[in-house]
C-alpha cells in the first residue's frame, strides 16, 4: 500500500478526524440496531425466528465481501472517492431498512448496511495519508474505540426510538447521521489523485466470493425452511462448496489474489482462522439467542417478556465485559503470552454456551453476557495479533498484517452467519402451536454453540506459539475486538 500524502489542497487533520469519527460512530450505531431489534422486527413483519434471522446474516455475510477489497480499492483508486461510494451505498441501505414494507427488502437493506465494515481500511488509508507517523496510532485507536461506542449507542437507543416513535425513525436517525458524517468528510478532506500503485484488482475473486457468500446464504435460508437434510438444501450446500473451492483454486494460482491464501499453508495461520470460525459461531449463535429469549413472555417461565428497550441494555452488560476484558487481556498477554489469552477467550465463550444451557433468570442471562463478551474480546484481539505474527519472515510488514487479519475476519464472520442460521432453525423447529418456542430448543441451541467452542478450545490449546515475543497490544486492537456487530 502506498504511503503519500492526500494532495491538493492543505489536509485539515483535526477535521477528517473529527468527520471521520462521526461517520465511524453512525455506521457502528446502524449495524447494531438489528441484534436488540430483531424479535421486533419478526413481528413487524411476521416472520418465524429462522427467516428473521436472515436479516442478521445478511449484515454478516456482506462485510465479508467488501473486508478485503476496501482497502486496496482506496490505495488504486484514492481513499475519498472509494469512502464516499461506500457510503453512499451504506445511506442507501439505511433508508432501505427504514423504508421496507415487506422482509425480503429489508434484508436487502442490511445486506448493504454490511458495506460499512469497509470504512474501517479506508479509514485507515485516510490517516495514513494525513498524518504522520507518531499521530497515527492514536488516531487509529481513537477509530477502534469510536466502533465500540457506535456499536453500544446504537444497541442503547435502538429500543426507546423504536417504541415511542417507530421502526422507520430507528433506522432513519442513524442513517441520517451517517449521510451527515459523509458530507463532513468530503468538505473537510482535500480529493486525492489515483495513486501509482501498481497491479490489479482481483475482480474475478471478488465476483467468486460474492456468488459463493450467495450460495451460502440460499443454503442457510433453505436450510431453515426445507430442513438440513432436504434436496434442495444438500443440493445447495453441494453448489456452496463448489463455488467455495474453484474460488480458493482460483485465489492460490492468480498472482495478484483478493486473498493470499498461501498463508493458510503454515500452521498457525490455519489455525487462527479455525479458531476463528469457531468463537465466531459460538459468539453469533450466543447473541442470536438471548435477545430471542429476552423477547419471550415471562408466563413461558424461561422468558423474561423483554422490551427492545430493555434488550438493549443488558446487551450493554456484554459490551461493558468486553472493553474490560480487551483492557486486561491486552496486559495479560505480556506475562502469559497471546495464545493462552485465546485459549482462555475460547474457554470463555464455550462456558457462555453452557450457562446458556440453563439460564432462565435474568442473573442468568446476565452472566451468559459477561461471559461472552469477556470471551470475544480476548479471543478475537488475540487471534488477530497470532494470525499478523504467522507471515514468513520475508513477508512481515503492514500489508501482510491487514491481509491476514482480513483472513480471520472472513473466517470469523462465516461463523457467526452459520451460527446464528442453525440457533434461528433449532428455534424455529420447536415452536408451539401459539406460536412460542420451547426453552429445550434454546437449551439445545446454547448446547451446539458451546460443543462447537470445545472444538476450537482444543485447536487453540495446539496451536503454535507466535514467533514473536514482543507483541504490541494497541488500543485500537483492543477495541476492534470489543466490539460484537461491527466487524
Amino acid at each position: 500500500m502506498t504511503t503519500e500524502s492526500i494532495s491538493g489542497n492543505q489536509p485539515r487533520p483535526v477535521a477528517t478526524i473529527a468527520s471521520l469519527t462521526l461517520l465511524i460512530a453512525a455506521v457502528a450505531a446502524l449495524e447494531s440496531i438489528i441484534v436488540p431489534a430483531l424479535p421486533l422486527i419478526q413481528r413487524d413483519f411476521g416472520v418465524t425466528a429462522d427467516v428473521g434471522a436472515l436479516a442478521s446474516v445478511a449484515l454478516t455475510l456482506s462485510t465479508v465481501l467488501v473486508t478485503p477489497m476496501a482497502g486496496r480499492i482506496a490505495d488504486v483508486y484514492g481513499a475519498r472517492p472509494t469512502l464516499l461510494a461506500i457510503t453512499t451505498i451504506v445511506v442507501l441501505g439505511g433508508s432501505v431498512s427504514a423504508l421496507a414494507t415487506i422482509f425480503p427488502l429489508f434484508v436487502l437493506g442490511q445486506f448493504l448496511q454490511g458495506f460499512g465494515l469497509g470504512l474501517l481500511p479506508v479509514s485507515f488509508v485516510v490517516l495514513r495519508r494525513t498524518l504522520s507517523s507518531d499521530r497515527l496510532k492514536t488516531a487509529t485507536g481513537l477509530l477502534g474505540a469510536v466502533v465500540v461506542a457506535g456499536g453500544a449507542l446504537g444497541v442503547v437507543l435502538a429500543g426507546p426510538v423504536a417504541e415511542n416513535v417507530s421502526r422507520t425513525a430507528m433506522y432513519a436517525v442513524p442513517t441520517a447521521f451517517v449521510l451527515l458524517g459523509a458530507i463532513a468528510f468530503a468538505v473537510s478532506t482535500p480529493r486525492d489523485h489515483r495513486s501509482n500503485v501498481g497491479g490489479r484488482l482481483d475482480w474475478p475473486g471478488a465476483a467468486g466470493l460474492a456468488l459463493g457468500l450467495l450460495t451460502l446464504t440460499a443454503w442457510l435460508a433453505s436450510a431453515s425452511s426445507n430442513g438440513w437434510g432436504a434436496p434442495t438444501s444438500m443440493l445447495l450446500l453441494l453448489a456452496s462448496a463448489a463455488v467455495f473451492t474453484i474460488w480458493a483454486r482460483y485465489q492460490s494460482q492468480t498472482t495478484e489474489p483478493m486473498v493470499d491464501l498461501t498463508m493458510m499453508r503454515h500452521r498457525s495461520m490455519w489455525s487462527a482462522v479455525v479458531v476463528g470460525v469457531v468463537f465466531g459461531f459460538t459468539y453469533g449463535a450466543v447473541v442470536y439467542l438471548l435477545p430471542q429469549q429476552l423477547a419471550v413472555p415471562a408466563e413461558s417461565g424461561f422468558g423474561r417478556g423483554a422490551s427492545t428497550s430493555a434488550i438493549g441494555f443488558l446487551l450493554c452488560v456484554g459490551y461493558g465485559a468486553a472493553v474490560i476484558a480487551s483492557v486486561i487481556s491486552g496486559k495479560l498477554a505480556q506475562r502469559v503470552g497471546t495464545k493462552a489469552i485465546a485459549v482462555a477467550g475460547v474457554a470463555f465463550l464455550g462456558l457462555s454456551g453452557a450457562a446458556g444451557v440453563f439460564a432462565t433468570t435474568m442473573w442468568q442471562i446476565v452472566v451468559v453476557l459477561i461471559l461472552a463478551g469477556t470471551g470475544v474480546a480476548a479471543a478475537s484481539t488475540a487471534v488477530f495479533v497470532i494470525s499478523a505474527d504467522s507471515a514468513p519472515a520475508d513477508r512481515v510488514g503492514v500489508t501482510t498484517a491487514i491481509v491476514t487479519t482480513a483472513i480471520v475476519t472472513i473466517a470469523r464472520s462465516l461463523g457467526s452467519a452459520v451460527g446464528t442460521q442453525i440457533a434461528a432453525g433449532i428455534i424455529a423447529s420447536a415452536t408451539s402451536s401459539g406460536g412460542l418456542p420451547q426453552h429445550s430448543a434454546f437449551a439445545t441451541a446454547f448446547g451446539v454453540a458451546a460443543i462447537v467452542a470445545i472444538v476450537g478450545l482444543v485447536v487453540a490449546v495446539t496451536m503454535p506459539k507466535p514467533a514473536s515475543t514482543d507483541v504490541q497490544w494497541s488500543s485500537s486492537s483492543s477495541s476492534k475486538s470489543a466490539t460484537p456487530r461491527f466487524q
